[in-house]
C-alpha cells in the first residue's frame, strides 16, 4: 500500500474507537520517542469524504503528532468495511501492554455486540483462546471499582495487586459484595496469590457461616475448611501446638474448650429470624470477651 502524507488537521478519530481511555504520561513518552526518531508506523486512515480522513489504527500516534503540532503525519489510506474496522482497532489496542485488562474486555465486548458474534466467533477472527476471551468478558460481572482496578501481570509476583487471575475467583462472590470486598481487602493486605485467593473463595463458598474465621485463618490452614467434616481437635493437634509429649497429654483445660468447638462449627445463621440473630450475636459478644479473659490471663503467664 502507497504511503502518503495527510494534513494532521483533515484527520480525526473514530468516535466508535473501542479504546477509551489513553495514559498521558505513555502519550507524552510516545510524543518524545517520535520527535527523537521521527514516526517509524504510519497510520492508518480511511476516506470518508473529500479532503476528510478517519484513523483506523493508530490513534495514539495521531495525538502524539499533535502534541508536536506537526503539519502532516505518514499515513495509508485504506477502505474497510464496518467489521474490518473494529476488528483492526481491537486487535491493534489488545496488543498494547499498557491496555488495563477492564478495558480490554470493554472493547471485546464492544466488538461482540456490533458483529453480533459468539465468544468463538470473537476468538477465532482476533486469534485468541476462546477460554482467553470469556475470562476478560467475566471482568464485566465483577463491580465496577474491582474491575476498574484489575492489572495485567503476567508471569510477575502479583505482589498485593488484583489480577486477571484474582478476578476468576472474586467473580464467585458476586452475590455476596460483602465477602467479596473482604477478600479484596486480604489480597491487597496479605499480598495473596492467585492460588491462595482460590482457596480463600472455595473455603467462603463452602462454610459462609464460618466467614470470619475463615478470613483470619492463614492460608496454609484453609483446606480444613474444604473438608465434609471439621474437626477442630485434629487440625489443633496437627498443628504442633499440644502440650509437650504429644497428643496424650493434652491438657483437660485446653480438652474442654475443644470439645466445645464443634458445638459452634454446627451452628447456621442462614435461615435464622432477626430475633434469633441479635440473641446469637449477644451470646457470642459474652463468649468472646470471656475467651479473651482466658487469653489475657494465659499470655501473662506466659510473659507474652
Amino acid at each position: 500500500m502507497e504511503l502518503t502524507y495527510i494534513d494532521h488537521k483533515l484527520i480525526s478519530p473514530d468516535p466508535d474507537q473501542p479504546r477509551k481511555h489513553v495514559n498521558e504520561e505513555g502519550l507524552q513518552g510516545l510524543a518524545d520517542s517520535i520527535r527523537q526518531h521521527g514516526m517509524l508506523n504510519p497510520i492508518t486512515v480511511m476516506s470518508v469524504a473529500a479532503d476528510e480522513y478517519r484513523i483506523v489504527t493508530g490513534e495514539r500516534r495521531w495525538l502524539a503528532a499533535g502534541i508536536l503540532e506537526l503539519q502532516s503525519v505518514p499515513c495509508i489510506v485504506k477502505q474497510v468495511t464496518p467489521d474490518e474496522l473494529l476488528t483492526e482497532q481491537l486487535i491493534e489496542n489488545l496488543q498494547r501492554e499498557d491496555l488495563q485488562p477492564i478495558d480490554k474486555a470493554r472493547a471485546i465486548e464492544h466488538v461482540k455486540r456490533s458483529l453480533n458474534h459468539t465468544n468463538r466467533e470473537i476468538a477465532r477472527r482476533l486469534g485468541l483462546n476462546e477460554r482467553t476471551v470469556g475470562y476478560l468478558l467475566d471482568l464485566l460481572a465483577l463491580p465496577e471499582d474491582i474491575g476498574e482496578s484489575i492489572v495485567s501481570s503476567p508471569n510477575r509476583p502479583s505482589d498485593g495487586q488484583l489480577t486477571e487471575k484474582h478476578a476468576r475467583f472474586l467473580k464467585q462472590l458476586n452475590d455476596s459484595p460483602d465477602l467479596q470486598t473482604a477478600v479484596v481487602e486480604k489480597i491487597r493486605a496479605d499480598k495473596l496469590t492467585s492460588d491462595d485467593t482460590g482457596n480463600l473463595v472455595k473455603a467462603l463458598k463452602k462454610r459462609p457461616e464460618q466467614a470470619d474465621s475463615i478470613l483470619h485463618s492463614p492460608t496454609d490452614h484453609l483446606e480444613q475448611f474444604f473438608q465434609e467434616t471439621y474437626d477442630p481437635l485434629a487440625e489443633f493437634l496437627n498443628t504442633g501446638d499440644a502440650a509437650p509429649g504429644g497428643a496424650d497429654r493434652l491438657s483437660p483445660h485446653a480438652q474442654r474448650v475443644l470439645d466445645f468447638l464443634p458445638s459452634l462449627a454446627g451452628i447456621e445463621t442462614a435461615n435464622m429470624t432477626l430475633p434469633e440473630l441479635r440473641q446469637l450475636v449477644d451470646a457470642l459478644t459474652s463468649l468472646s470477651m470471656a475467651v479473651q479473659g482466658l487469653l489475657h490471663g494465659c499470655r501473662e503467664r506466659l510473659g507474652e
